[in-house]
C-alpha cells in the first residue's frame, strides 16, 4: 500500500523540503498534547478498574498503555493483549478483566468516532459525501444482494447452533472450563461500564483523550507548509477520515491510514500529494515517538519490583 502511494512521491523534492522548512516547536507541542492523551486513557483505565475491585499505580497504567500503542506499531493490534499482559506482571490484576475493559474502552471510542463523524458531516457534508461516495464501476444487483445477505445469516445461524453443539458435548472437558471461566472474566470487565464511581470523569477523560488527537493533528498541519493553511474544522474532517484509516489491521495504521489521508484532502479540494505528504511525515514521527515512548515504558514498568 504505502509502494504503490509513494512510488511518484520523491524524497529530495517532496518530503524532505517539508522536514527542512517544518515549525519543529510545533511538532514537539504535538507530541506533548499526544502524549497527553495516553495519560488521559491511563486515569481512565483505572476508573473502570475500580468496580472490580483492583487499582494500579498511575504511572504503570500509563506507561503500559504507552507499550500497548508501541507494540500496535510493530505488530497489528498486538497493544491490547500486551498493555494487559504488562500491567497484569506489574499490578497482578487478571488478564481476563483486564481485557473486559480493553473491549469497553473500544465500545467507547467507536461512540465517539461517531459523534466525530456527525460533526464532520455536519461542518463538511459535501466532502464527507465525496469520501463516501463508491468508486464508479459495476454494482451487484439487488437480487444479487439480497442472496448474499440470505447466505450470510445462514452461515451465522449455522455458526452458533454449532458453538452450541460443541460446548454441550466438551463443557465438562477442563480446557472447555478455563476457556469459559476467561470469557465470563471478559464480560465482568465490560459490564464495569454500568458500576462506575466516577461517570462524570470517566466521560471527561474520553472526550479529552479525542480532543487531543484533533488537537496534535491540528499542531502538525501547522507545522507544515504545506498544511499550515488548514482549519480546525478541515483538521476534524482529517481526523474522521484518519481514524476510519486506522481501523484497517495494518501496523500503526500503515498504508491504510496514508491512503485515508489522500482521499480525505481530495475530499476537501486539496491536491493528494499534499495528503501523502502530510500523511507520511506526521505519521513516521509520531511512530517513532510512539515506540520509543513504549518502549521506555516497558523498561520502567518491568524494573519495578513486581507484587504478589
Amino acid at each position: 500500500m504505502l509502494w504503490y502511494l509513494y512510488k511518484d512521491i520523491s524524497w529530495e523534492q517532496d518530503l524532505k523540503p517539508s522536514l527542512v522548512s517544518a515549525n519543529w516547536a510545533l511538532i514537539a507541542l504535538s507530541f506533548v498534547i499526544g502524549y497527553s492523551s495516553t495519560v488521559l486513557r491511563g486515569l481512565r483505565w483505572n476508573i473502570m478498574l475500580e468496580p472490580m475491585g483492583y487499582k494500579a499505580e498511575r504511572w504503570t497504567l500509563i506507561h503500559s498503555v504507552a507499550f500497548g500503542y508501541c507494540m500496535n506499531n510493530l505488530i497489528p493490534r498486538s497493544g491490547e493483549l500486551a498493555r494487559c499482559t504488562l500491567l497484569n506482571r506489574a499490578e497482578r490484576i487478571p488478564v481476563d478483566k483486564l481485557i473486559g475493559t480493553v473491549i469497553l474502552e473500544r465500545i467507547v471510542d467507536m461512540l465517539l468516532l461517531a459523534v466525530v463523524i456527525f460533526l464532520a458531516f455536519v461542518l463538511h457534508h459535501d466532502a464527507l459525501m465525496n469520501l463516501l461516495t463508491p468508486a464508479p464501476g459495476e454494482t451487484a444487483a439487488p437480487e444479487e444482494k439480497s442472496h448474499m445477505l440470505y447466505y450470510l445469516v445462514i452461515a451465522g445461524g449455522a455458526t452458533i447452533v454449532l458453538f452450541w453443539l460443541l460446548y454441550k458435548f466438551f463443557q465438562s472437558t477442563p480446557i472447555v472450563r478455563r476457556a469459559f471461566e476467561f470469557l465470563r472474566g471478559i464480560a465482568e470487565g465490560v459490564k464495569t461500564i454500568t458500576k462506575l464511581r466516577q461517570q462524570g470523569l470517566f466521560w471527561i477523560y474520553s472526550v479529552g483523550i479525542w480532543t487531543g488527537w484533533l488537537l496534535m493533528a491540528y499542531c502538525s498541519m501547522k507545522a507544515l507548509d504545506s498544511t499550515n493553511h488548514m482549519s480546525l474544522t478541515d483538521t476534524l474532517f482529517f481526523m474522521a477520515a484518519g481514524s476510519l484509516g486506522m481501523i484497517v489491521p495494518t501496523p500503526g495504521g500503515a498504508g491504510a491510514f496514508h491512503g485515508m489521508s489522500v482521499l480525505a484532502f481530495q475530499a476537501l479540494g486539496y491536491k493528494g500529494d499534499i495528503g501523502k505528504v502530510y500523511a507520511m511525515i506526521s505519521w513516521s514521527l509520531k511512530t517513532a515517538f510512539d515506540i520509543l515512548a513504549g518502549a521506555i515504558g516497558f523498561l520502567i514498568v518491568t524494573s519495578k519490583k513486581i507484587k504478589v
